[in-house]
């Protein structure tokens, strides 16, 4: 085990290798004089040997008086590297402040990596474990930084802060005569009591003799990725006891097979057998009842059209006769670029809700019932009471007068008919109702028959209306025997207390709304559900309207208005807050009550709080989408490294051996050498090019040019590019006429999508193969198919076809490219509203497909035309040589550009290495042109053409942007701060020459 225990060791691990492998001429000798470590560099400029055979050896052997060093003329920098020790650099007379910065930057990077990754260095001596550590070693064992120099702490005191059951027998000591590279992870527990995950890894190094030299290693702190994948997997648990105690179940299903995946808890409310690998969707509705198939349909049609979330009320039939009511919630799930991929929902078993509805709906039917058969009297009345009223029979039935004498005026009335315990509310009410003289009334009140002397419950509802303006007004109204109602009604409430009891103890509020009236009752759980309390009262719209969270009143509020004085039954959910800020989140739940008539009585309603079973939900979509993006990366990133790592070997081999073996080497092998690196580079720049078109294209950052475009001339246009490689590997090329008619599309991307299919299909295919190009219309699409006779792609593979890097085996038989060309090609066909499909089998072949809209329009020919090759440079006639100032502070670059001009004398070229002196030397001696880099190390490109346009004299200055920074967004900024052009790197040196020698003539 080391000092303590991914990919921040690992990446600075690689940083050493980087130095030692291809880095400037380095060395770091210990407080004994030893060689600690040096790079190959160095070992090649003082003794011509490998690194790891200077290392322990005496520095002064190389470095001293009459050593190679001193003999080659190089001058030797000795700093202080702290802790005794010496970071000794080997200069050139002629350079040492390039290889001071180059050093600076190194040290610079190495401090950020280590920063990002949260990884500290140590160093041991493996026989007394002495060592050193650096700052971020310190802060990860939670140790004050001590000042520079001082020795790591002891080894024994350090290794106490691991957790024991952690360690292993041996530990790191074990690992001191294995040579090469060892790993661990353990805990360790500051002394702050804070208990950290750390990832170590250490390297051994021997001596020829077999002795461990030296010890070197990086702890990275991984802590917050298992704090993480912790809180993960206790969501997931807390996600499982919720549904188990909802006995919610979950299903999927995935539109792709067509398979329905029920968890156990589901497959028994369908009543199906439990299937981990999923059933046919046929299987999985078996129980349905009949007539809820068709809504099922519509309804995962219409979730398929929106995309919301919606619920839909199932009947299953029981093992043991009967139906079983569930309540079913679906939304629909889509892949990254919108396509729905499955329906996922949720089954809650309601069949005892359900019951309990259609009791209450039957003795609320009952009630309407005895309405119906109740007496109803009408009258009518001067507002002043200064005349009788007018009364139909009904009226003096309810009262027991005779008709015959008239009906009685209020007074009278209230005097004679009204019981003596309602007299006085009932005139109160009337008086204040007259005199206001606004709005309806309603009053419930006791009767005396006046005929038998029974008592009555009665209720008046009234209105005062006007004829017109002039005339008197009038209170007109009903009154009708409630006395059987009151009695059912007297039952009902007992009957509503006892479901009240039950729903509180379940968390379940309910909600009246009264057609007639428009009055909404709520009872007390329904406040306790928004943190309320309150008992059961009416509500107002606005009332209701406050509770709902802000993003989903509108919505919820309009929906209620809509469907309250509807037939249909109304589900939803939402969010509420409390008053103290907590947002819950809610299910509701309504259906109406109807007359035999079908007309809408009443709704009745439920609410309760599912905010456990909602962020649960959202927590594991969360996480599954977290993996899969993960894994993702993961997968990316180890082919794109793969990718690079192949040509740049090329790269350093071969030119490890011009440096190394030029005397061993012909002319001939040296340029085949050079060939090999030539085509190793523009490998690199092929691939970094397709990298950028795949990223602009997925993230829709690249701009295409939508256009009609007759397929048949992008055929014709395309195919000369691919003759030849078909000649060499000797395939046929076979082309339908294409149909009449043109695609919508951008012509250069589309023809780029073509190229890639054909150059496939040929590099693919056997000799004597064909391949066949033809296109087919249907409706308002174009079909282009390329079909081809090679070695065809299996089913287990087909899959992976337009996934990035994923060559389908093809990197082994030895055949060119870099596994990028379909995915830029799917992305691409998709970004102009078209669709790419393969089909192919083993051994017989494969047929590639490009779908995409037809278009009213025609293409401009001239678009599909290629572009010309560029000519050769010539000289500018000029009496001069043209000045031209290239501002780049990479010496290497600088180098390259002067050596390309040196031989033409109708060019003079000057360098600055960086922004402020490139502007000063512009003043000094005005150039024709200037070449700027954008990324310079006291300003950059953009700053430096502003400047240039905000000096008068330099104003009209043309100037080139010339940068290995290649994303569009660079180029726009250049061309918008003043520079005429953009040129990228690597240089293209026919290309290079034609331009420049272009713009000097415009000169």
């Amino acid at each position: 085990m080391a000092d303590s225990p991914d990919a921040g060791g690992m990446a600075a691990t690689a940083a050493l290798s980087a130095l030692a492998a291809a880095g400037p001429p380095l060395a770091l000798v210990d407080a004994a004089g030893h060689v600690a470590w040096c790079s190959q560099a160095f070992a090649d400029a003082v003794a011509g040997v490998a690194a790891a055979e200077l290392t322990g050896t005496e520095a002064a052997a190389w470095v001293g008086e009459g050593s190679a060093v001193v003999r080659a003329g190089r001058r030797l920098v000795d700093d202080d590297a702290g802790g005794g020790r010496r970071l000794l650099r080997l200069l050139p007379d002629d350079d040492p402040i390039a290889l001071h910065r180059t050093v600076a930057d190194l040290q610079e990077r190495m401090a950020l990596l280590q920063a990002f990754c949260n990884a500290g260095v140590f160093e041991r001596d493996p026989v007394t474990l002495q060592g050193r550590w650096d700052d971020q070693m310190y802060r990860i064992f939670g140790l004050p930084v001590p000042p520079p120099g001082t020795p790591a702490p002891p080894y024994g005191e350090i290794s106490r802060m691991y957790l024991p059951e952690d360690t292993t027998p041996g530990g790191f000591r074990a690992t001191l005569g294995q040579p090469g590279a060892h790993a661990d992870r353990v805990r360790l527990r500051r002394p702050d009591g804070e208990v950290r995950h750390i990832h170590s890894q250490w390297k051994v190094f021997h001596d020829a003799k077999g002795r461990a030299v030296r010890v070197l290693g990086v702890n990275t702190d991984d802590t917050d990725v298992f704090q993480l994948a912790r809180q993960a997997q206790t969501l997931r648990e807390e996600l499982d006891l919720v549904l188990r105690l909802s006995d919610i179940g979950l299903w999927r299903h995935d539109l792709g097979t067509g398979l329905m995946h029920l968890d156990e808890r589901a497959a028994r409310q369908a009543g199906v057998p439990y299937r981990p690998q999923g059933m046919p969707l046929a299987e999985a509705r078996v129980n349905i009842h009949p007539d809820d198939r068709t809504a099922l349909e519509s309804w995962a049609t219409e979730t398929l059209r929106t995309g919301a979330t919606a619920d839909l009320a199932i009947r299953y039939r029981r093992p043991g006769g009967g139906w079983r009511y569930v309540l079913t919630r679906r939304t629909l799930q889509r892949d990254a670029e919108g396509r729905p991929l499955a329906f996922v929902g949720v089954l809650l078993d309601e069949t005892e809700r359900v019951e309990r509805s259609r009791q209450a709906l039957a003795i609320a039917r009952r009630l309407e019932s005895a309405a119906e058969a109740a007496r109803i009297g009408l009258w009518t009345s001067p507002v002043d009471d200064s005349d009788r009223p007018d009364w139909n029979q009904r009226m003096f039935e309810l009262f027991g007068l005779d008709p015959a004498q008239g009906p009685l005026r209020l007074g009278d009335w209230l005097r004679r008919c009204a019981h003596p315990e309602d007299r006085a509310r009932v005139a109160e009410l009337g008086a204040r109702w007259l005199r206001e003289g606004a709005g309806p009334i309603e009053i419930e009140f006791r009767a005396i028959n006046l005929r038998d002397g029974s008592v009555r419950w009665l209720v008046t509802r009234g209105r005062i209306s006007q004829a017109s303006p002039d005339a008197p007004r009038r209170a007109e109204g009903v009154t009708i025997d409630i006395t059987e109602q009151q009695e059912a009604l007297q039952r009902l409430r007992e009957s509503v207390e006892r479901i009240e009891l039950t729903a509180a103890a379940v968390g379940l509020g309910s909600w009246d709304y009264v057609v007639d009236t428009g009055s909404v009752i709520w009872d007390e759980a329904m406040f306790r559900l928004r943190g309320v309390n309150s008992p059961r009262r009416r509500v107002t719209r606005e009332e209701v309207a406050s509770f709902v969270h802000p993003q989903d009143r509108a919505r919820v509020m309009d929906d209620q208005d809509r469907r309250l004085r509807g037939g249909k039954g109304w589900r939803t959910t939402f969010r509420v807050v409390w008053p103290d800020g907590t947002v819950r989140w809610l299910a509701s739940r309504s259906t109406a009550i109807e007359d035999d008539a079908g007309r809408v009585q009443r709704r009745i309603g439920l609410n309760w709080d599912v905010t456990e079973a909602v962020l649960a939900e959202q927590a594991m979509r969360e996480r599954e989408l977290a993996v899969a993006e993960s894994r993702a990366k993961s997968r990316f990133l180890s082919r794109i490294s793969h990718e690079l790592r192949t040509p740049l070997n090329a790269v350093l081999g071969f030119a490890q051996l011009l440096r190394e073996e030029p005397a061993a080497a012909d002319a001939a092998e040296r340029r085949r050498w050079l060939g090999h690196i030539e085509e190793a580079g523009r490998h690199l720049l092929a691939l970094i090019d397709d990298v950028l078109d795949l990223s602009r294209a997925e993230s829709g950052d690249l701009r295409l040019d939508l256009q009609p475009v007759p397929l048949g001339e992008l055929v014709a246009a395309t195919l000369p590019l691919v003759e030849r490689d078909a000649r060499t590997r000797d395939v046929a090329l076979i082309v339908d006429p294409a149909p009449a008619g043109s695609v919508q599309a951008d012509p250069l991307r589309l023809r780029q999508v073509l190229l890639n299919l054909l150059s496939n299909a040929i590099k693919y295919n056997r000799p004597g193969g064909r391949v066949r190009v033809s296109s087919s219309r249907q409706g308002g699409w174009i079909t282009l198919q390329v079909a081809d006779t090679g070695r065809g792609i299996d089913a287990l593979a087909l899959r992976d076809a337009f996934e990035p890097f994923n060559r389908l085996g093809a990197e082994g038989l030895g055949i060119e490219g870099t596994g990028i060309g379909l995915a830029i090609a799917k992305a691409l066909v998709e970004q102009m509203h078209g669709r790419i499909e393969v089909q192919s089998r083993a051994g017989e072949g494969s047929v590639f497909s490009v779908t995409l809209p037809l278009a009213g329009g025609e293409a401009a020919p001239a678009a599909l035309s290629p572009a010309p090759p560029p000519s050769s440079a010539a000289p500018p006639a000029a009496v001069r040589p043209a000045r031209v100032l290239y501002i780049e502070d990479n010496e290497v670059n600088a180098l390259l550009v002067r050596e390309v001009l040196a031989p033409h004398d109708w060019v003079t070229l000057e360098t600055a290495a960086d922004g402020r002196s490139g502007l000063q030397r512009v003043r000094d001696w005005q150039p024709d042109l200037v070449l700027l880099d954008m990324q310079l190390p006291d300003m950059d490109g953009i700053a430096v053409l502003q400047a240039l346009r905000a000096d008068p004299a330099t104003a009209a200055l043309r100037c080139v942007a010339l940068s290995a920074n290649a994303m569009p967004e660079d180029i726009a900024a250049a061309r918008a701060a003043g520079a005429i052009d953009y040129w990228t790197k690597p240089i293209r040196l026919p290309e290079f020459l034609e331009q420049l020698a272009q713009l000097l003539r415009q000169a």
